[in-house]
């Protein structure tokens, strides 16, 4: 059993991106993204806390559009690259549910993914890798689908440098259900983590170099968290024995740590101390937070698990979606004084267009809200992802799901990213999680028929189809998947 043959249409493509724009004109945007449109655009402000590379895309427009709208255009377009890819015309009621099914989901996503910020790009990435991966058991990997897998992949690791861990967890996921060599998967999986880590100086050389950046340190945020709740779980300051480190002129780290958030050791909190004495330190920083958690893994490994429990059980979906709170929202005045504030910190005399609540706006916020954003819903997304994962592994000798096994195995890997990078709790950093998931168990509900024998008698249509490169499959006609075919799709995804 494997996916139906999926293939990509211009007209829905375009029309699912034109419904996008309709319901998030001008765009909607959180302070992060402000931040980014601001340093990607005003010569002497480029630093490196927000991803330079997406500034500069959501701006490529700005000159005609303005923001947020350059921003909204760039990913009603990716989004169009998702939703252009069709299923097959349903036959049948578990088909016809199936098909439904994806539509509800292109129509919420097109208002939830409007939102102009990181982690709607990191799902939207994720999401045209899926489905244009998925179409390998039906048809040869084309030229132009691989590169537009390449791109959206590179796009995704500049996105954030420990995004390279998604990936890396994703193939070692996915590699088992096609390969049967124990060997051969340990080298895969290997050289997937070793090309994966060339991410972090990518990001850093494409920062400096390309754009300017000036270096604001933001692995502090992950170094100072991490050090901090060490030194709570094992009772011992983890910050003494940093050479140079200001221990006697800074709070101690119990004082200030709570296990869901690195924020009260930011520049602008009450323990800003720590940031600002990190800047000096960074390369010794980054050394001693190494070795500090192969000096106390045991305490290192609760404060992580921690952090994983208050994210599943995060309440703090204000932050993304068209049901979220917007800092340019016309209707509200605590939000425009924010980015008021902000502009005005920044020097910046950027204008940023307001947006308001149109009619359209109602019907899909309460989907969104009901769908992605009910309690729990990030730990149903992973559960999901795991239960997919689990039912493919248990027919995969009839064959799998590729869509599915793909989605879920990123969803999971997301999750996985979090555990060891995160910093944060707010749900959006699960938002590709959610998505996937419900990518993966769609993939699961359209119907497959098994295989036909080897040696059956071939089809004089599947024949002519073979004649020129690819077979093809009828709508829910299963096609055998290859372990050629699933490590040329393992493969771009590793990279």
């Amino acid at each position: 059993m494997t996916d139906p043959a999926y293939r990509f249409s211009w007209a829905a493509g375009l029309a699912f991106a034109g419904l996008c724009l309709a319901f998030n004109f001008p765009g909607r945007m959180n302070v992060d993204t402000l931040f980014a449109f601001v340093a990607g655009t005003t010569p002497g402000l480029a630093n490196n806390w927000h991803s330079a590379t997406l500034g500069w895309i959501w701006s490529m427009a700005m000159p005609w559009l303005g923001q947020p709208t350059s921003g909204l255009l760039v990913q009603a377009l990716l989004f169009g690259l998702f939703a252009g890819v069709l299923p097959p015309r349903p036959r049948g009621a578990r088909a016809q549910a199936a098909f439904a099914g994806e539509l509800v989901l292109r129509l919420i996503l097109a208002a939830s993914l409007g939102y102009v910020g990181k982690d709607a790009m990191m799902a939207l990435c994720l999401m045209i890798a899926t489905q244009w991966l998925r179409r390998v058991t039906t048809r040869r990997l084309g030229v132009v689908d691989a590169m537009l897998v390449v791109a959206v992949a590179f796009l995704f690791l500049l996105s954030k440098a420990p995004n390279f861990l998604v990936l890396v967890v994703a193939a070692a996921i996915v590699l088992p259900f096609l390969l049967q060599s124990p060997k051969l998967y340990g080298v895969l999986v290997v050289a997937a983590l070793l090309i994966g880590m060339l991410a972090i100086p990518l990001n850093r050389t494409v920062d400096r170099v390309l754009f300017h950046a000036r270096d604001l340190h933001p692995d502090k945020q992950i170094v100072l968290f991490d050090l901090a709740g060490i030194s709570v779980r094992s009772g011992k300051n983890a910050f003494a024995g940093v050479p140079g480190w200001p221990s006697a002129r800074l709070p101690p780290p119990e004082s200030c740590y709570v296990p869901y958030m690195w924020d009260s050791f930011a520049a602008w909190a009450p323990c800003g101390g720590y940031a600002r004495a990190y800047d000096g330190l960074d390369a010794v920083m980054t050394r001693h937070w190494l070795s500090a958690i192969a000096t106390h893994p045991i305490a290192y490994l609760r404060h992580r698990l921690d952090y994983v429990g208050y994210l599943m059980e995060s309440q703090d979906h204000a932050t993304w979606g068209i049901d979220g709170d917007a800092v340019n929202d016309a209707t509200d005045p605590a939000a425009r004084a924010v980015m008021a504030r902000n502009l005005d910190a920044m020097h910046a005399t950027m204008t940023i267009a307001s947006w308001a609540p149109s009619p359209m706006t109602p019907a899909p916020r309460w989907l969104e809200r009901h769908v992605f954003k009910f309690a729990k819903a990030q730990a149903f997304a992973l559960l999901a992802c795991l239960a997919v994962l689990l039912a493919n592994w248990i027919q995969r000798q009839n064959g799998i799901r590729l869509g599915a096994v793909l989605a879920a195995a990123l969803g999971t890997g997301n999750v996985a990213m979090l555990a060891v990078f995160g910093v944060a709790d707010p749900t959006r950093y699960v938002l590709p999680t959610i998505v996937l998931a419900y990518l993966a168990l769609l993939a699961m509900l359209w119907p497959a028929r098994p295989a036909p024998p080897r040696d059956a008698p071939q089809p004089e249509h599947d024949r002519a189809a073979m004649t020129h490169g690819a077979p093809r499959a009828d709508c829910g006609q299963a096609v055998p998947l290859s372990a050629a075919h699933g490590i040329v799709a393992a493969s771009v995804l590793a990279s």
